[in-house]
């Protein structure tokens, strides 16, 4: 992988659905290069799967959250899979240092006691780190949009392939394409559907790691300025980003690099900075990917919908 594949899936990532041609324009290259850089990703089972799930403005409640700490367990692939059929786990990554990240989406924040309970008791996780993730989009009582059901049978439609033809979506669900386009506008519009995909970079050859940083407890950061400047000194090595309202001196930060040694120097880098109290590197082992109680919602619903339909 080099930096235009990198881009590409953290592109497909946050919109499954981006046309091929966008990507073209944006890196100067032919759509068939592009096409062939996304089969290459696939055949070397980096993106896993093109998907589609209920989106957030369905669950105005929601709350993202990213946990990390060292299970006290001998078989820690094992642990992975433990954690993952918890219904809130969406992703568990195992790093170096064997430590575990754990990404998880509650209901509300009545179910975060019962979450952290149950990842002390099934890792033995003594020490957890548990961040609330200040990102995440926020949307009101009010703009929740009530989904029918036609709606989450489009959605259903798209469930395994994000990227399926609104032509083949039509002809699924015996419908006309203008319908099929005016309520997928509407579901993106309205924040209603997510396109993403399942993206495995350990399986890239290349290093991913993510960096613990921690301020100073006098230092007040604005996240925009603090993404920009990282963006700014490190380009497409950087990832992703993760800040939290209940841990405002605790930055997530996720990079790739193509050998250890220019993850060194970028650690260097954050080293030299004095805002920092102290720098951890974290090199990521392995991940995965797990359905959680959103898609078991829509799973649910379709099965209602089909039973009325006999």
């Amino acid at each position: 992988m080099d930096e235009i594949d990198f881009t590409i899936c953290k592109l497909l990532v946050a919109n499954s659905r981006t046309p091929y041609k966008e990507f073209a324009e944006l890196f100067h290259i032919s759509v068939n290069s592009i096409h062939k850089r996304i089969r290459s990703l696939v055949d070397n089972k980096i993106i896993q799967s093109f998907n589609a799930r209920l989106g957030f403005a369905n669950f105005p409640n929601v709350s993202n959250i990213i946990m990390f700490g060292i299970p006290n367990v001998k078989d820690r692939k094992d642990l992975m899979d433990n954690l993952g059929r918890n219904e809130n786990i969406y992703n568990v990554k195992r790093a170096s240092g064997n430590l575990f990240y754990i990404y998880a989406y509650i209901r509300n924040t009545s179910e975060l006691d019962y979450l952290i309970s149950f990842i002390r008791k099934a890792g033995d996780v003594r020490e957890l780190t548990v961040g609330i993730d200040r990102n995440m989009p926020f949307f009101s009582l009010g703009e929740k949009k009530k989904l029918s059901d036609m709606d989450y049978l489009i959605i259903d439609s798209l469930k395994d392939n994000s990227r399926k033809k609104r032509s083949d979506i039509s002809n699924e669900l015996n419908i006309s394409t203008k319908t099929v386009s005016r309520r997928l506008d509407n579901l993106i519009n309205n924040f209603s559907v997510q396109f993403q995909i399942d993206w495995y970079p350990d399986n890239s050859g290349q290093v991913t790691s993510i960096i613990i940083l921690k301020l100073k407890s006098d230092l007040i950061v604005d996240d925009n300025e603090f993404i920009k400047d990282l963006r700014n000194q490190y380009g497409s090595k950087i990832l992703f980003t993760w800040s939290f309202s209940n841990l405002p001196n605790i930055k997530l930060v996720s990079v790739w690099t193509k050998t250890m040694k220019e993850l060194q120097n970028i650690e260097t880098s954050f080293l030299s900075e004095i805002r920092y109290e102290s720098v951890e590197v974290t090199v990521l082992i392995e991940g995965k990917v797990y359905p959680t109680w959103i898609d078991k919602q829509l799973e649910d619903k379709i099965g209602n919908i089909k039973q009325n339909l006999r």
